[in-house]
């Protein structure tokens, strides 16, 4: 969904699910009763318009299910996508911004198969929320993109429900940050790793010249543990105590709290690879 600042928007939804959830404008700056938050539930068969007008600077937002306590689930199922919004400056930049030519969404979610299901279970010992063993993009699995231009921006969203990612690029090639959830930074900050939390988006810029292919990838959490550890490997210190019930280690106090673990972030690659001649 794509609009304009000072436009007015009406989303007309009807649920034709057999069950109830909501619609839900993630970052949008909107009247309360047009938010789509847990209050609003939309009952099964039933239809629901909001309705606003666009009052915020350019931004890549998104929208989402958020019924209390099956936000996650609903997610997963595949009700995300994005609302990019333009604005009198944003389209006087110089920056790539033909959709699906060399703009381009990057939706990510961590998920979990059993068969040809998706599989909802969360692992033992995980108070974290659900992470899962393989990665979608924009909806699929092993994906890649050939581009015909130098310079892609890639519309990044993490919308896993508690895995972190931390992009870059597997030739650690860098790139330039230009916009994070609340709009175009003042200036582009170059990188060559960018961490998202869930719900989180951030706009990048990454040069692909003729001929060459590369992948962007989630390389290993730094979430700051004590040993120093990160990634697949586990930092844990012994508990003083072997009675509770608990495993015998934790990561943040030695009070037999639960084993804390981080694994490392299973990204599927996506390939961009510029076919284009100079």
């Amino acid at each position: 969904m794509r609009a304009k600042r000072g436009e007015k928007v009406e989303v007309r939804i009807r649920n034709s699910l057999s069950e109830a959830s909501t619609v839900h404008w993630h970052g949008m700056h909107l009247p309360a009763a047009m938010d789509g938050g847990p209050h609003q539930m939309v009952a099964a068969g039933a239809t629901w318009t909001p309705q606003w007008t666009i009052d915020q600077p350019a931004a890549t937002l998104w929208y989402h299910p958020h019924p209390h306590g099956t936000t996650e689930q609903h997610v997963r199922r595949g009700l995300a996508g994005m609302f990019l919004l333009d604005d009198e400056i944003s389209e006087s930049l110089s920056l790539p911004s033909n959709y699906g030519i060399d703009d381009l969404p990057v939706i990510v979610q961590d998920v979990k198969f059993r068969g040809a299901v998706l599989d909802s279970e969360h692992a033992i010992f995980r108070d974290v929320g659900f992470l899962g063993d393989q990665t979608m993009v924009n909806g699929t699995l092993t994906p890649y993109r050939n581009v015909g231009d130098e310079l892609v921006r890639l519309r990044l969203l993490n919308a896993s429900p508690a895995r972190v990612y931390t992009f870059g690029f597997a030739d650690n090639r860098s790139f330039s940050l230009v916009a994070t959830d609340g709009g175009l930074m003042e200036r582009p900050a170059v990188l060559d790793r960018l961490q998202l939390s869930p719900g989180e988006r951030a706009e990048i810029v990454v040069r692909v010249r003729p001929g060459e292919r590369t992948v962007l990838r989630s390389n290993k959490l730094d979430a700051g543990l004590d040993s120093g550890t990160a990634g697949s490997q586990a930092a844990t210190t012994r508990s003083t105590y072997s009675n509770c019930g608990r495993p015998p280690r934790c990561a943040r106090r030695p009070n037999c709290l639960r084993q804390w673990r981080i694994r490392p972030p299973r990204m599927v690659p996506i390939r961009y690879r510029n076919v284009a001649s100079s």
